[in-house]
């Protein structure tokens, strides 16, 4: 290096130079384009069907999918990563083709230093190898869902009525006929066709199984096992020997100890912040009489500063009330009533139909495990 070079290097390390920074490199449209069909191949994965028009984040995939099969010039800068076969239907070069077609060209010619004027993504100068599977099942519109429209409203009327009930999924629950909640949706598994063995050695093979949307689909046994694993549950009847079970159990004898009573209760307040919450119940336990109980709740704050009206109560024998607070709270602990004044927090008012309260309440008399599912407002059995 002469002295030139040295004078040179000594006012790049003086100011106004010191702590200048190279600039960003700006997220390109290509990039975006291929960030969104990534996102797209991962929820496909993730689900094994493609995004529907459901609205949401899914709505969003559902578009912009559409997007990219409809331009071509989009179209084409996905094909080369389109491990799934999302866009098959719409190019006839195979996806290997492509990307040698891509890699080949004349473009990529250049010299190194020349290169960098063109804006490539670095994840784009290497495709990934990734198998990429035969098939992908997609929900088509059920052109004879007028044969089943009766089926899925009495499930629906017996999971209102208790004659049936949601509970944890488990392998021996896969058998045609019976209904599942797959994220939030009813859906019975109508047919089974041509099951064989897995690799695993699993009883898989294509289903027919019907939505209650209307749709339908020839998804893999195992992968609606799976989906059911991850967020479903099994729909089951309320079987003769759960009500012998009630029968016995609540049969009170010498031995039993008479502990007090179950209560639910509904605010009479006029403070618009609470009237205005429907399906807002105090559930809670006493060893008094209810009555005694709620005497002076306008001046308690456990009772909301409010009159209160009995809207059900049970006398129970063998319940200690910690322990049945603390079960209530597992159960509803994420309907639990929070208001905006000082970050108040009252235990025991939930946001819950006084439908599901009853069927828990039950539940717990009997020493059966069970959890809320908000989203679907429903109990789920769960196994002891």
């Amino acid at each position: 290096m002469n002295k030139w070079d040295d004078e040179l290097l000594k006012i790049f390390d003086e100011a106004p130079f010191v702590g200048i920074k190279p600039a960003a490199k700006k997220s390109t449209v290509n990039d975006r384009l291929l960030r969104s069909f990534d996102e797209i191949t991962e929820f496909v994965e993730r689900n094994n069907r493609v995004p529907e028009d459901v609205g949401g984040d899914e709505g969003r995939l559902f578009a912009r999918l559409r997007g990219i099969q409809s331009e071509t010039w989009k179209r084409e800068k996905c094909l080369p990563f389109d491990r799934l076969g999302l866009l098959a239907e719409q190019a006839s070069q195979s996806p290997n083709d492509a990307i040698k077609d891509i890699f080949e060209d004349p473009i990529f010619n250049l010299a190194p230093e020349t290169q960098a004027i063109f804006d490539i993504p670095d994840y784009m100068r290497k495709p990934v190898d990734i198998e990429r599977p035969d098939y992908i099942a997609r929900r088509v519109e059920c052109k004879d869902f007028k044969e089943y429209e009766a089926g899925f409203r009495a499930v629906h009327d017996d999971l209102w009525n208790g004659k049936r009930k949601l509970i944890k999924f488990k392998d021996d629950h896969l058998h045609e006929g019976a209904y599942f909640v797959v994220g939030g949706v009813l859906v019975l598994l109508d047919r089974l066709e041509a099951i064989s063995k897995n690799k695993d050695y699993k009883k898989d093979g294509r289903t027919r199984c019907i939505y209650e949307n209307g749709t339908e689909s020839d998804i893999l046994l195992q992968t609606l096992a799976k989906s059911l694993y991850t967020d479903g549950y099994s729909i089951v009847d309320v079987s003769l020997s759960d009500d012998d079970y009630l029968k016995q159990n609540f049969t009170i004898t010498d031995v039993d100890i008479p502990s007090g009573y179950i209560y639910v209760l509904r605010s009479k307040s006029n403070d618009p912040e609470i009237s205005s919450i429907r399906n807002l119940y105090k559930i809670g336990f006493t060893t008094q009489t209810v009555e005694e109980r709620i005497a002076n709740a306008r001046n308690d704050a456990t009772y909301l500063f409010a009159d209160v009206e009995i809207v059900a109560s049970w006398k129970v024998y063998n319940v200690k009330a910690v322990a049945f607070e603390n079960i209530i709270h597992k159960i509803f602990g994420d309907v639990q009533l929070h208001l905006s004044a000082d970050n108040a927090r009252p235990k025991e008012w939930f946001i819950v139909p006084y439908k599901i309260i009853a069927q828990a309440v039950d539940y717990i008399i009997r020493g059966q495990k069970i959890a809320y599912d908000a989203q679907l407002q429903m109990l789920v059995e769960l196994q002891n």
